[in-house]
C-alpha cells in the first residue's frame, strides 16, 4: 500500500474514533440542541445520524467509480436526501447510532483498503463537489464530518 492510501485510511480511522468519542461525551440536553435552525433543522444527535446516512451513498459512489461508472447521478437531490434520511434514525439511542457509525465507517475503510494507488485518480461526479477525483471524494468523508463537528462545537458554546 502506498502513502496516499495509508494516510487516507489512517485519517478515516482517526476520524471514526474522534466522532464516537465526541458524541459519547455529550449529555442528553446537548444531544437535543438544534445545530442548524434552518432547513433541515437538525439536532446534535441528528447530525450523527446524518453522518451515518450519508456514508452509505458515499460507499456506493466509491464502488461505482471503481467499476468504471460515472459517479453520482446528475439528478440526485442532495437537499431532499439530507432532509429525509437522518430523521429515519430518530428512534435510535446514542449507543446504537455510534455503533452504526462505526459499522459504516469500517465498511468505507474496507473499500479503501482494497484499492490501488491508481484508483485514487479515477474521476467522476460527486453530488456535492461535482466532477473530481475519487481521492477527493474519499477525503471528504472525514473532512465533512469534521466540518459538522466544528458547527456542533460552536452551537454548544
Amino acid at each position: 500500500m502506498n502513502n496516499r492510501l495509508e494516510n487516507i485510511i489512517a485519517e478515516l480511522k482517526n476520524n471514526e474514533e474522534e466522532i464516537i468519542s465526541f458524541f459519547k461525551g455529550l449529555n442528553s440536553g446537548q444531544l437535543a440542541m438544534t445545530v442548524y435552525p434552518e432547513d433541515p433543522g437538525w439536532t446534535v444527535q441528528q447530525m450523527l445520524a446524518h453522518l451515518i446516512t450519508i456514508e452509505g451513498p458515499m460507499q456506493w459512489l466509491f464502488k461505482n467509480l471503481l467499476a468504471g461508472g460515472p459517479g453520482s447521478p446528475v439528478d440526485f437531490d442532495l437537499d431532499r436526501f439530507n432532509r429525509t434520511q437522518p430523521r429515519k434514525l430518530d428512534g435510535q439511542s446514542l449507543d446504537e447510532l455510534c455503533e452504526n457509525f462505526r459499522s459504516v465507517r469500517r465498511e468505507t475503510i474496507t473499500i479503501v483498503e482494497g484499492m490501488e494507488d491508481k484508483d485514487l485518480d479515477r474521476e467522476g461526479r460527486h453530488a456535492f463537489h461535482g466532477h473530481g477525483k475519487l481521492e477527493r471524494f474519499i477525503v471528504w468523508a472525514y473532512e465533512h464530518a469534521r466540518l459538522h463537528l466544528a458547527d456542533i462545537r460552536k452551537a454548544l458554546q
